[in-house]
């Protein structure tokens, strides 16, 4: 019984059982155990009883039997038995195969008895003997299949399926030491002159005198699985090529956002090692701000988003204590069912970008304090002709500020006044009056009520102002705050119902700059001291500009402005504190006031 049989048994799918010329049991295989539920103490131990339940003087080569045996538990199962006699140099060896019969089958007294003989030629695998000298002597179909033969043509010489000589030296080698190779890495050739990858196992075949007659070869096609393992190890190649000279950080790490690598470019930017990094939370090597969500909780992120997520100018720490700023692209990596294992987080070097963009900002912040300061400054050379009307610009503009941001939050005007407009509007508001510069001092400084001859020419500074900034504005290429101040100028004395001027404009037709900028403008003359007039106090006024919702003013803006008149008292009594502070009171708590006819809580 040679090797190679046994090697063929224990992979076949029965059960085998072989005994020796005494009738004992020298070999089973895993599948006979697996087959009739027995362990091999249950065998061994009862040999002579088990050999006598499988009835083997009568399952001779020329038939099969069907026999019960029991398992451990008792339980009976169905087999079929057939046998051969198999002739070695040792002597004869009784060959045994179990096949289990199926529930419901019948077993059929002609069935080829010589299925057996058959494994051979059945076997999917290419097997051959040659002699010493190279000559095969026998192959199954297998091989001939594998290396392009018909079963007609005269087989090659075994020298001739082996590209590179020093291999088949190597076998013949290691068979002469040890009679057999197993799982011998080697190169063939077909008949079309196609390189094969196998792996090749060898037994010598000797005979009754103990002389080496040749050897057989089992032969297993590895090409497919070597020709992915070389595009693996070329792909693994580029990947850790590309990695670690990709000019961006990338950091992996797992899902609780632990550190499993990163590439040569995020040492280089973070000045963290990789064996100091890996290993440690991402979060806790990387995160500056304290109590920021953990990259543990971002990830989801990742997962809802079909496994990308991008944050930018995203502040990360490096071990000498900097901050660098990124652009961070996360991506989820995930196995073939789709399960995710790990997470790239890859990250380009914004910092110098994000101090650029800080910078401009600043500068841009800077010119418009100039701006506003020069603007502010002109405006008051008006003030310095109207000797009531100190601090009057810095009111209104706060108030504006008000009114403006609390009309944002209405649907109505969400997505017209933008943080952008409040700025040009609180910028443009102290040139509501910037037309008086052309009145006469006589007009202009008169302490008395004004002649309805005086007053006409009062109402003539909206028209002047407005065609002054018109003027302005229109030399300039691009729209400007110019653009939303000629618009206050000539309308903030307008009224909602159409009795203003200078053109009688009503509702919605006043532009919204003017409507904002005329309560305001109402709201500071009420609460002002003039030359004329006394003050009012803040709740008076309150009822006065309730009281022209809908005549005066739009009633939106009187809604806002009822909802903050507290902030406007705070701002008007600042104004007088921050002048003379001797002669106002500690301010007290405001108790909250009736409710107001007219207005919206």
């Amino acid at each position: 019984m040679t090797e190679l049989l046994l090697k063929i048994i224990e992979e076949f799918a029965d059960g085998f059982l072989i005994l020796n010329e005494d009738g004992k049991i020298v070999f089973f295989n895993e599948v006979f155990l697996k087959t009739t539920g027995l362990r091999s103490n249950d065998i061994l131990a009862r040999e002579n009883d088990f050999l006598q339940r499988l009835h083997l003087e009568s399952a001779g080569p020329a038939r099969e039997r069907e026999t019960v045996v029991e398992d451990r538990n008792g339980a009976p199962h169905r087999f079929v038995v057939s046998s051969l006699i198999v002739e070695s140099a040792r002597g004869h060896y009784t060959l045994v195969r179990l096949k289990a019969v199926q529930d419901g089958a019948r077993v059929s007294p002609g069935r080829d008895s010589l299925a057996l003989r058959q494994m051979f030629h059945n076997i999917h695998d290419p097997l051959f003997t040659a002699d010493l000298g190279g000559t095969i002597t026998c192959a199954n179909p297998a091989f001939y299949r594998m290396l392009g033969w018909k079963t007609e043509d005269t087989l090659p010489n075994v020298a001739s399926l082996y590209p590179h000589a020093a291999e088949l030296e190597d076998k013949i080698l290691r068979l002469a030491e040890a009679d057999c190779v197993s799982n011998l890495e080697t190169h063939l050739r077909t008949r079309s002159r196609r390189s094969l990858r196998v792996l090749d196992t060898s037994w010598v075949l000797r005979d009754d005198r103990g002389m080496a007659m040749g050897y057989t070869t089992h032969f297993k096609d590895v090409t497919h699985v070597k020709n992915l393992e070389a595009r693996l190890k070329i792909s693994e190649r580029n990947y850790i090529v590309l990695f670690d000279t990709i000019l961006s950080s990338v950091v992996i790490v797992d899902p609780l956002g632990t550190i499993l690598n990163c590439n040569y470019y995020a040492e280089k930017l973070y000045g963290y090692p990789w064996a100091e990094i890996v290993g440690k939370s991402f979060s806790g090597v990387f995160q500056v701000l304290k109590g920021a969500p953990t990259l543990a909780e971002i990830l989801p992120n990742v997962d809802r988003n079909k496994g990308r997520f991008v944050e930018t100018d995203v502040p990360r720490k490096c071990r000498d204590g900097s901050v660098k700023f990124t652009y961070a692209s996360y991506s989820a990596l995930t196995t073939t069912t789709g399960e995710t294992i790990a997470y790239a987080i890859m990250e380009r070097d914004l910092t110098e970008r994000v101090r650029l963009e800080r910078k401009l900002q600043e500068s841009f912040q800077q010119i418009r304090e100039t701006q506003s300061g020069a603007v502010l400054g002109f405006a008051r050379l008006t003030e310095y002709r109207d000797l009531d009307n100190s601090r009057h610009l810095e009111r209104i503009r706060e108030y504006t500020r008000v009114l403006a941001t609390g009309l944002a939050i209405l649907p109505q005007y969400v997505d017209y006044i933008t943080s952008d407009y409040i700025e040009d509007l609180c910028l443009s508001s102290v040139l509501h009056d910037v037309g008086k510069m052309a009145l006469d001092d006589a007009v202009l400084r008169k302490t008395g009520r004004l002649s309805p001859e005086e007053f006409e020419k009062i109402k003539m500074h909206a028209r002047l102002g407005g065609d002054a900034l018109k003027a302005v504005d229109g030399e300039l290429k691009r729209e400007s705050f110019l653009s939303i101040g000629k618009e206050i100028a000539l309308s903030h004395h307008e009224r909602w119902d159409g009795s203003g001027y200078p053109d009688g404009l009503a509702g919605e037709k006043i532009p919204l700059s003017a409507r904002i900028v005329a309560l305001a403008d109402v709201y500071d003359a009420l609460t002002s001291k003039r030359s004329y007039k006394g003050t009012l106090p803040h709740e008076e006024a309150v009822r006065v500009i309730v009281s022209e919702r809908g005549t005066h003013f739009d009633p939106d803006v009187v809604d806002v402005f009822v909802s903050n008149r507290e902030t406007f008292k705070r701002i008007q009594m600042l104004d007088a504190f921050l002048e003379r502070p001797a002669r106002v009171a500690p301010l007290q708590s405001a108790r909250t006031p009736k409710r107001l006819r007219g207005t919206v809580s």
